[in-house]
């Protein structure tokens, strides 16, 4: 099995616990505001127009598992494993699929980073192969979602409660962006749904920085409208961990 990754990092401590490898697959349905990954939304390779580089490279499930393995013995130490994120690695279903099933066949533990804009029949799939899954929140608000992303959120809300109903174990992340969705009502919205399941592990706020705009120039594309200049600042995150609570990280 292949697919298009843009990149694999290794010895990361964010995309789950413990020391992790995290495999960057390359497409995205939403177009989000916040997006500091933008080179991960075309699911095809890609050059930049600054340095002439390619983003994005074929390889086979194999070729992947080749760089995942290098640090086995870290992940049992530690408690890590592998992540599959991107993008959104759902986008490439079947390649992650084949991905994690590998990882699992090698005794890794398989942790899938997603927004959960998919069709139910991709995380049914890989449901059994996923560990934990770190689960993007970003509006509960059907229509501030659709100016945020481009997308509606009920295919989002919807997936989450059903991996939830079957059992599977996850990390809510919350990317909040000053101004946008982040209200009183935004964030009391989160919290009462985030209450509502019943295998959350952990919430983590993720707060928005402007790490994304030099690339939307390395890729000759424009800023899309809308995209804020300004990271969000030590206030921000204060007010947020204090309105939202949840043990928030």
């Amino acid at each position: 099995m292949k697919g298009i990754v843009f990149d694999i990092k290794r010895g990361v401590t964010k995309d789950g616990p413990g020391f992790r490898t995290s495999v960057f697959l390359k497409g995205c349905p939403l177009r989000c505001v916040r997006c500091h990954n933008p080179e991960s939304q075309c699911p095809k390779a890609e050059r930049t127009v600054t340095t002439d580089e390619v983003c994005g490279r074929e390889m086979s499930d194999g070729e992947v598992m080749d760089e995942v393995k290098r640090d086995k013995v870290f992940y049992a130490s530690s408690g890590g494993g592998m992540t599959l994120t991107g993008g959104e690695p759902t986008m490439q279903a079947e390649f992650a699929l084949a991905i994690a099933c590998a990882a699992r066949a090698e005794g890794v533990s398989v942790a899938l980073d997603t927004c959960g804009f998919a069709p139910w029949a991709a995380f049914e799939r890989l449901l059994p192969v996923v560990d934990l899954f770190l689960y993007d929140l970003k509006c509960m608000d059907a229509e501030k979602h659709r100016g945020l992303t481009g997308a509606d959120n009920a295919p989002i809300l919807g997936n989450l409660r059903r991996l939830d109903a079957a059992g599977a174990k996850s990390w809510i992340r919350c990317p909040l962006v000053p101004g946008l969705n982040d209200s009183d009502s935004d964030l009391a919205a989160l919290r009462d749904f985030v209450l509502s399941l019943r295998n959350v592990q952990k919430v983590e706020i993720c707060p928005y920085h402007t790490l994304g705009l030099e690339k939307y120039v390395k890729f000759g594309r424009q800023v899309p409208p809308g995209v804020p200049t300004a990271p969000a600042g030590p206030a921000d995150i204060r007010r947020w961990r204090q309105d939202l609570g949840l043990g928030i990280a």
